[in-house]
């Protein structure tokens, strides 16, 4: 789930006259809908972004949408812990199956399971809290303080992939055109993910809605986050590695995937994932993110653990 990247145009989503995705677009894509039978159960619907299955991101936030509709607006999601179970049917709508585990003045948690044809993909714990005021503190340098390059600086994901375009497989070349993306990527250094070039395990992403989004709705700012997170945290723990995401032998996906929400922030605002990866161990890698605000409010705070398993080849097994 962690390899597809968190944007696609499905034509539904496009716009008539330009084909191009907007934000508003993926706002509705990340939503989902009541069920008519219960009070407690919501739909959302599949898109295949070219990689024949879901992409995990979609499915957190479409989660993290059920949880929001359920608890209701006077409350926010200030964590969320998601396992991935199995991979998700592009084909198939994906229901969403709440149960409120406690609900009190201050605090209410929610247990969500996304399922397909009655099969679980997700399942989901979050947690809930009405705003207070409380001690406060940061630690760290936000990405400008630190060194890293403004996003104004930087070339596009899709003005790094331009030159490249012949080694995308046919079916993914529009996820990586401008039109196609509703959110303006930007890394601060281009990792290609056919490139097997052994790197520190660290990288940082600006991000940006293209579109200015609604006032007011943080619910709808923290489903999009949660969905843009998927991407590139993963491939972190791959880059101390000879090996590259797109390589055939490989065997990535998310398996578990953590968000907590220090601060609010926009989605139609600049913000920088800067990620590291600690560890990777067992066929299985670890990363750590933190999202910050250009003015170097710390944001967020990611982790993610996913499968990186290296088949063997020819080319892998020694001489004689």
């Amino acid at each position: 789930c962690g390899a597809a990247p968190p944007w696609g145009p499905p034509p539904r989503l496009c716009t008539a006259a330009t084909r191009r995705v907007t934000a508003d677009a993926l706002v509705r894509h990340v939503d989902v809908s009541p069920v008519a039978e219960t009070s407690t159960a919501f739909v959302g619907r599949s898109v295949d972004l070219g990689w024949g299955r879901v992409y995990g991101g979609q499915t957190m936030a479409q989660a993290l949408a059920a949880c929001q509709k359920l608890v209701g607006g006077d409350f926010s999601v200030h964590q969320l812990s998601c396992h991935f179970l199995r991979g998700g049917d592009v084909s198939a709508d994906i229901r969403f199956d709440c149960e409120v585990l406690s609900h009190g003045r201050s605090f209410s948690a929610i247990a969500v399971r996304a399922s397909q044809e009655g099969a679980p993909i997700l399942a989901m714990t979050a947690s809930f809290q009405r705003a207070e005021r409380g001690l406060e503190h940061q630690d760290g340098l936000g990405p400008l303080a630190r060194g890293l390059p403004a996003p104004e600086d930087l070339p596009t994901l899709a003005d790094r992939f331009a030159p490249h375009l012949a080694k995308v497989p046919p079916r993914l070349r529009q996820l990586y055109s401008a039109e196609a993306n509703p959110l303006d990527l930007r890394p601060c250094e281009f990792v290609a993910p056919w490139d097997e070039s052994v790197r520190a395990p660290r990288q940082a992403v600006w991000v940006r809605a293209k579109d200015p989004l609604p006032p007011g709705d943080e619910a709808v700012h923290q489903r999009l986050l949660t969905y843009f997170t998927d991407w590139a945290l993963l491939g972190t723990a791959l880059q101390p590695h000879p090996t590259a995401m797109w390589r055939r032998e490989l065997q990535a996906a998310s398996l578990s995937h953590s968000v907590t929400f220090h601060r609010p922030f926009r989605m139609d605002a600049w913000l920088c994932h800067v990620m590291r990866s600690p560890s990777a161990s067992g066929g299985r890698g670890f990363a750590l993110g933190e999202v910050w605000s250009e003015d170097g409010r710390l944001v967020a705070s990611t982790s993610q653990e996913g499968l990186m398993r290296v088949r063997s080849t020819e080319r892998d097994r020694p001489a004689g």
